[in-house]
């Protein structure tokens, strides 16, 4: 409760958000494509109100609904995470010739030995040519390394802030898992419809079955069939993310930690739930095999979630870590000077 009332204190600093908006960006970041009705029997507010409230909050950069990879589509995108040393007087050109790539989820200004994190979705085994060709040809970087992706242990698409209470979490996780509850086969490949279906969905995860048809060059019924298959068969995960300083949480860090990989397959999926500030946890190659992302309210809480996240993962060491000092695009969208969702590039699927 502390955390809802803490949370909602802070969104209502910015453009009025009221603690009503709150559950409803709650509410789509645990069902995220569930219809304006559906949410209106949860939330018990009509689903008109529901609709124009969600308009105002996206039209106003301050969230948004949109996709990632999920596990299922490891076999036709390379993930990675890559640190760009750059020359000083070029880190914001790099950074905005990246934005436009679709290869580049997210780039971020970290304080360390390299100057960019970006995180990198290359499909179609074209992680070799992002890095020769795209980041090879950019004359403001001087040296990169690459992490790249062995396994999702903790996904940011579970993360939610617990603005609502237990029973309404239940609720609309169960109308979420209606929605997939038929297994698709994950040895699917996508094809080119598949693609462009993903590449809707990850610029508005909203998007109705129609103007997603419209965009493939296929029918309204079969874009629904193709949103459900790659969603069920977790080729993508439907996601809504809030804008950070919006939660109070206005830091990000990255951590880099060492673990077995026995010691792996113990970590608890719901490991987001026991410890909020966790956003992701990836497996990943390189000396350091584990790759974290925490939400803080300041750079003074690190040691205190270092110490938290050592509790609930037995066998992990935490080598290395960094302070995020600017997001420039984030899952696809930059963010803007004032620190909200702009203009957005779709994930290249």
């Amino acid at each position: 409760m502390q955390e809802k009332d803490t949370m909602a204190k802070n969104l209502q600093k910015i453009d009025g958000i009221s603690e009503s908006d709150l559950e409803l960006v709650n509410a789509l970041q645990l069902a995220p494509r569930a219809s304006w009705s559906e949410l209106s029997k949860v939330l018990d507010v009509h689903a008109t109100t529901l609709s124009r409230r969600w308009d105002r909050i996206a039209e106003a950069g301050l969230a948004r609904i949109s996709t990632s990879p999920g596990h299922g589509s490891a076999t036709q995108l390379e993930m990675a995470f890559v640190e760009l040393t750059c020359r000083n007087s070029q880190v914001a050109q790099v950074a905005n010739e990246l934005f436009m790539d679709h290869r580049a989820m997210t780039v971020q200004f970290i304080a360390g030995s390299a100057h960019l994190l970006v995180t990198v979705a290359a499909p179609g085994g074209s992680l070799a040519d992002f890095l020769i060709t795209t980041i090879g040809s950019m004359d403001g970087v001087l040296h990169y390394s690459v992490r790249t992706v062995t396994g999702q242990l903790v996904e940011a698409s579970k993360w939610h802030f617990r603005a609502l209470p237990a029973a309404t979490v239940r609720t609309l996780r169960s109308i979420s898992s209606s929605a997939g509850s038929a297994r698709e086969d994950r040895n699917v490949v996508m094809d080119e419809a598949d693609r462009a279906v993903a590449c809707s969905l990850s610029t508005n995860g909203r998007m109705g079955f129609r103007e997603i048809g419209d965009r493939a060059g296929i029918s309204a019924t079969a874009a629904a069939r193709r949103v459900n298959r790659l969603i069920t068969g977790n080729f993508i995960n439907v996601r809504c993310d809030l804008v950070r300083h919006g939660l109070g949480r206005n830091v990000s860090a990255v951590f880099w930690g060492t673990m077995s990989p026995e010691a792996m397959l113990l970590i608890d999926r719901d490991l987001g739930a026991e410890i909020p500030e966790l956003r992701i946890m990836m497996a990943v190659t390189g000396a350091h095999n584990i790759h974290m992302v925490v939400w803080l309210n300041s750079p003074a809480d690190s040691l205190a979630i270092e110490r938290k996240i050592l509790r609930a993962v037995p066998g992990l060491t935490i080598d290395d870590r960094r302070i995020v000092l600017r997001t420039f695009k984030y899952n696809g969208a930059r963010i803007t000077e004032s620190g909200v969702f702009g203009d957005v590039v779709p994930v290249g699927y």
